[in-house]
Protein backbone atom coordinates (compact mmCIF):
# COMPACT_ATOMS: atom_id res chain seq x y z
CA UNK A 1 0.00 0.00 0.00
CA UNK A 2 1.45 3.36 -1.01
CA UNK A 3 1.81 6.63 0.82
CA UNK A 4 -1.19 8.04 -1.10
CA UNK A 5 -3.47 5.35 0.26
CA UNK A 6 -2.47 6.12 3.85
CA UNK A 7 -3.15 9.84 3.28
CA UNK A 8 -6.54 8.98 1.75
CA UNK A 9 -7.44 6.94 4.84
CA UNK A 10 -6.50 9.84 7.14
CA UNK A 11 -8.60 12.27 5.08
CA UNK A 12 -11.50 9.83 5.02
CA UNK A 13 -11.30 9.40 8.79
CA UNK A 14 -11.15 13.19 9.30
CA UNK A 15 -14.22 13.64 7.07
CA UNK A 16 -16.04 10.94 9.00
CA UNK A 17 -15.25 12.65 12.30
CA UNK A 18 -16.41 16.01 10.87
CA UNK A 19 -19.69 14.37 9.86
CA UNK A 20 -20.17 12.91 13.34
CA UNK A 21 -19.51 16.30 14.95
CA UNK A 22 -22.07 17.87 12.60
CA UNK A 23 -24.69 15.28 13.49
CA UNK A 24 -23.96 15.76 17.19
CA UNK A 25 -24.29 19.54 16.79
CA UNK A 26 -27.91 19.18 15.67
CA UNK A 27 -28.51 16.42 18.22
CA UNK A 28 -28.92 13.78 15.53
CA UNK A 29 -31.99 15.47 14.11
CA UNK A 30 -32.32 15.90 10.35
CA UNK A 31 -32.06 19.39 8.93
CA UNK A 32 -35.18 20.28 6.97
CA UNK A 33 -34.51 22.55 4.02
CA UNK A 34 -38.06 22.97 2.84
CA UNK A 35 -41.53 21.52 3.29
CA UNK A 36 -44.15 21.10 0.55
CA UNK A 37 -47.82 20.17 0.69
CA UNK A 38 -48.71 17.00 -1.22
CA UNK A 39 -50.13 19.17 -4.00
CA UNK A 40 -46.62 20.64 -4.40
CA UNK A 41 -44.94 17.27 -4.96
CA UNK A 42 -43.76 18.27 -8.45
CA UNK A 43 -42.13 21.39 -6.95
CA UNK A 44 -40.38 19.22 -4.36
CA UNK A 45 -38.96 17.00 -7.09
CA UNK A 46 -37.83 20.04 -9.08
CA UNK A 47 -35.96 21.35 -6.05
CA UNK A 48 -34.31 17.96 -5.59
CA UNK A 49 -33.28 17.84 -9.26
CA UNK A 50 -31.59 21.25 -9.05
CA UNK A 51 -29.53 20.20 -6.05
CA UNK A 52 -30.27 23.63 -4.60
CA UNK A 53 -31.20 22.30 -1.18
CA UNK A 54 -29.27 21.67 2.00
CA UNK A 55 -31.01 19.14 4.17
CA UNK A 56 -34.19 17.18 3.76
CA UNK A 57 -37.07 17.98 1.47
CA UNK A 58 -40.33 17.17 3.26
CA UNK A 59 -43.69 16.42 1.64
CA UNK A 60 -46.63 16.74 4.00
CA UNK A 61 -49.86 14.84 3.50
Amino acid sequence: MGVGAAADRRRSRRHQMDLIRGIDAVHGRPVIDRSFPLAGLADAFRLQETGGHFGKIVVEF
